[in-house]
């Protein structure tokens, strides 16, 4: 391989590898971008949502958002694993190291600044020179699944806008999509994720209650806080309060997948926040004081969780409980839910149980179909009658070959040695194989037969019959009902076998229905 061979392969690798970012959102690039449909502005002063800054078009600015106004927004997203936000901020005029607050759904980004930090751009023309403006780029990335994202921008300003204000301008939004076909991932990896499907997608953007209950005797309640909608919240849902709901009629699966935003509202003393999966506790969140600021609720601080939990499940139905341990002396403290998804890793289409996603994954099989070497077959075939193995003295042993096959029904000898494709007619239901082994002295014979699918753990009969001076021939005849035309017959000096073709999924697959083999004793 020459150099520029190596170099072109080389590329092509890190391309497969690197990581492919897609804007899905981008808006105030410019003054003929400054699409502010959908974000949330609260306490802005003047009712004015843009302006210029030295040529510079800002969603907000100078004297626009100032002290207690919450910048928010809601995104709807497509199946991803990760996702960025970029823009530029702008601190104006006179902070005093104070901060600016930055959530991304659990995710807090913040940063102090001073009065003297940066240059002169605009801003209170009427006082000092020296309250500079600073312009910085800012980039949030993190892992990211759920199906949808809350953007809030704030600050702790403690003065009018008019003398210390902040914007924001060039915000765009990607992600990294999952692999086509998957509904829901946490990576690339495409054989992952391709059994993921979702079954319950809950208090996005809208709030639909039926099923849950709070304490088991009311619906709970709903509250906003800023622009998002929550179960539970302020006055709603308190310390040691829960609610749940059954979620029922799943489709077979091995795993489950929850994800939830919880919600701190307010001061807590270090309460846990617990998950349940019918009576086991699957996740749990430490719930105290701290914070990164008053959004809602009374004096304490909010806090946000992102929860997300994979689990071993099967069973078609199961109980979702949410709650929180309750300490004495907690007061003012509230808590919500938001953003709620449940997802299941289905089983093979042909099982009702299994261990994983694969055909050869199932335990137990569905529609009637009958479970063979971990594959689900609608072949149901068994023997009608006992076997019969008889040892004899075959005074016409020297005109057989070492192992001749008789089909009874259809008047067929099979006395050449190789493998063969042997048809049935389509009208025949039953067969009965008769083989001649010859039997040898010092020699034993092992032979297995297929009793029955349906019997699971006691499908197979296995026998040994050793070979005396006055025996040279065992006869072993069993008979089968016929469920598959097509059959594979091997034969040689030592050994026979017979399969049959059985189709499982839309694939040919051989099962073994006998065999017979000479070893030494």
């Amino acid at each position: 391989m020459t150099k520029l061979n190596i170099f072109i392969f080389i590329l092509l690798c890190l391309g497969k590898t690197q990581v492919q970012w897609e804007t899905i959102y981008q808006s105030f690039q410019d003054i003929n971008s400054m699409d502010s449909q959908g974000w949330i502005v609260s306490n802005n002063q003047n009712g004015n949502l843009t302006s210029i800054c030295n040529g510079f078009s800002l969603f907000g600015g100078f004297n626009l958002f100032g002290n207690t106004t919450i910048v928010s927004k809601h995104f709807s997203l497509p199946t991803h694993y990760q996702l960025k936000i970029t823009f530029e901020f702008w601190k104006i005029d006179s902070w005093d190291n104070e901060f600016v607050y930055i959530f991304v759904d659990d995710a807090l980004w913040k940063k102090h600044y001073y009065w003297n930090e940066g240059i002169q751009l605009c801003g209170d023309q009427r006082t000092i020179a020296s309250w500079y403006e600073v312009k910085e780029p800012i980039t949030i990335t993190m892992n990211h699944t759920s199906e949808s994202l809350i953007f809030i921008m704030t600050t702790n300003l403690d003065e009018y806008a008019d003398g210390e204000s902040f914007g924001f301008r060039d915000f765009q939004l990607s992600i990294v999509r999952c692999p086509q076909g998957c509904l829901y991932c946490s990576d690339s990896d495409q054989s992952t994720c391709n059994y993921w499907v979702g079954v319950l997608s809950l208090w996005h953007e809208s709030i639909l209650l039926d099923g849950w209950m709070k304490n088991d005797i009311i619906q709970p309640a709903t509250y906003r806080c800023e622009s998002f909608d929550l179960v539970g919240g302020q006055l709603n849902l308190a310390p040691g309060d829960y609610v749940k709901k059954n979620i029922e009629n799943l489709s077979p699966h091995y795993k489950i997948q929850v994800n939830l935003q919880l919600w701190k509202i307010d001061s807590w003393i270090n309460e846990n926040f617990y998950l349940f999966v019918d009576n086991s506790v699957v996740a749990q969140a430490v719930l105290g004081s701290g914070g990164a600021y008053s959004i809602c609720g009374s004096n304490g601080l909010e806090q946000i969780y992102n929860i997300g939990v994979t689990l071993s499940h099967s069973s078609s139905k199961f109980q979702l409980t949410m709650t929180t341990s309750k300490v004495s002396g907690t007061t003012n403290s509230y808590w919500g839910i938001r953003a709620l998804n449940i997802y299941l890793s289905k089983c093979y289409n042909s099982c009702n149980l299994c261990v994983g996603p694969y055909r050869t994954d199932c335990t137990v099989c569905s529609g009637g179909l009958v479970l063979y070497k971990s594959l689900c077959t609608n072949s149901p075939f068994f023997l009608l009658s006992k076997i019969l193995i008889n040892q004899i003295q075959d005074p016409k042993s020297d005109e057989r070959i070492p192992m001749e096959i008789n089909l009874l029904e259809v008047n067929q000898k099979i006395a050449t040695q190789g493998t063969f494709t042997y048809s049935i007619n389509n009208s025949l239901q039953i067969l009965t194989i008769q083989v001649y082994a010859k039997c040898f002295t010092n020699i034993k014979m092992q032979s297995y037969l297929i009793k029955c699918l349906q019997c699971q753990s006691q499908n197979e009969q296995e026998f040994f019959h050793y070979c005396y001076p006055t025996i040279n021939t065992i006869v072993y005849t069993a008979r089968f009902q016929v469920s598959e035309q097509e059959w594979i017959i091997n034969t040689s000096n030592t050994e026979c076998s017979i399969y049959q073709v059985a189709q499982i999924d839309n694939q040919a697959v051989q099962i073994k229905l006998l065999e017979i083999i000479q070893r030494n004793a």
